[in-house]
């Protein structure tokens, strides 16, 4: 007997469980009623925007859009001074500068003209600078110059940087400057640590 009840009240339970479902989904039911009746009562123009206005615009009262301007580039600043026009290559055209510092050490530098042009240019050769401290050699820097590291239109420049140790905190510095140890010129500058 308990069989046949239960297949008795299986449909009547399943009859239940669908009416109850079709109840919690009324609301999307509604909602396309809804939508069906707000596009038949008006339909906007495709570009405009007035669906989308309303009494709360507020919100955004206080915002203000702020364009600036690109700030102006800094004007370009000449990296290479050392131009060759009245120059002649290979001579003291340019004096040396101590640009660094230290407790017992300073960093003198030296550019020199090699040419004017890769038409002045004729044969590869070493650059060679020494420093003299107090009348003594304390460091030397050289530099292959090629054909291949001369420009062709313009002057090249070669830039002697070279640290030497020193002794006493201020003092002058000598920087003998020649090629393939033919010496060419000598600049002096002084220091102070």
């Amino acid at each position: 007997m308990l069989t046949l009840l239960a297949f008795i009240s299986a449909p009547a339970m399943a009859q239940d469980a669908l009416a109850s479902t079709d109840d919690e989904f009324d609301f999307l039911i509604e909602g396309d009623k809804n939508a069906e009746l707000l596009a038949a009562e008006s339909t906007p123009d495709a570009d405009s925007f007035d669906l989308y206005d309303t009494e709360d615009d507020d919100d955004f009262a206080d915002f203000t859009l702020r364009v600036e301007a690109p700030a102006e580039r800094a004007p370009t600043v000449d990296r290479m001074p050392f131009g060759g026009v009245g120059r002649t290559a290979l001579t003291g055209n340019y004096d040396a500068e101590v640009v660094h510092t230290d407790r017992d050490s300073v960093v003198v530098e030296l550019p020199v003209l090699v040419a004017q042009s890769g038409a002045d240019f004729s044969e590869s050769f070493w650059l060679v600078g020494e420093v003299l401290v107090d009348g003594h050699k304390v460091a030397e820097s050289r530099q292959l110059v090629t054909g291949s590291s001369v420009a062709l239109s313009g002057p090249t420049v070669a830039f002697m940087k070279i640290q030497a140790p020193v002794t006493s905190q201020s003092g002058s510095i000598e920087v003998r400057v020649s090629k393939d140890e033919g010496e060419l010129f000598t600049k002096t500058t002084s220091y102070s640590l």
